[in-house]
């Protein structure tokens, strides 16, 4: 098996086709501007073009779960299923994951699993520290906004003159009580 980098990279003149998934789980194809489907993509693979599906909103390769899903489509639509020893085996040993299964037979490199789980890790560590970035501007406009809000107070009081209540509407000026007299 090769790696999903290495699959990017093999064919140096070949152009990617990127395929948008959406949260509705409609899937756009960029190149053409129109909406495709899992079968689609299947007869896109079947003729040897690259394809990688990216979820719109947060901008993941969604690739390997999605050529996963079309083969379990493929699966279900089959007239014979594998047979149960191998789903139970399958079950057994991988823990009910095809990769981890696969894995196990060493059908993949030895290293790739590593990867894979490494490029999870970086993955989660940018996502932790994005959040903590968020967290920390958040807190500072609260903070910010608390700042303002008491040193408006805090002005609007300094600004009562002796004698006036703070309801007040529009104070008299010293001096001009007189005058109104």
């Amino acid at each position: 098996m090769i790696n999903q980098n290495e699959t990017m990279t093999s064919k140096p003149n070949s152009k990617v086709k990127i395929i948008k998934r959406y949260q509705n789980r409609k899937l756009y194809d960029t190149q053409q501007s129109c909406y495709v489907t899992l079968d689609d993509i299947a007869k896109m693979i079947r003729t040897n073009e690259e394809v990688m599906v990216i979820d719109n909103k947060s901008k993941n390769d969604i690739t390997a779960a999605t050529l996963t899903q079309i083969i379990f489509e493929a699966e279900k639509k089959a007239s014979q299923y594998a047979p149960l020893f191998t789903l139970r085996e399958i079950i057994q040993n991988g823990n009910g994951s095809i990769s981890g299964y696969l894995a196990k037979l060493g059908a993949f490199p030895q290293d790739y699993m590593t990867k894979q789980q490494v490029n999870t890790v970086v993955e989660n560590a940018s996502t932790d520290s994005v959040k903590q970035n968020l967290e920390n501007r958040v807190a500072t406009a609260a903070t910010r906004y608390n700042t303002d809000t008491t040193a408006k107070v805090a002005a609007e009081k300094a600004t009562v003159l002796p004698g006036l209540q703070q309801d007040d509407e529009t104070p008299n000026l010293p001096g001009t009580s007189l005058l109104n007299n």
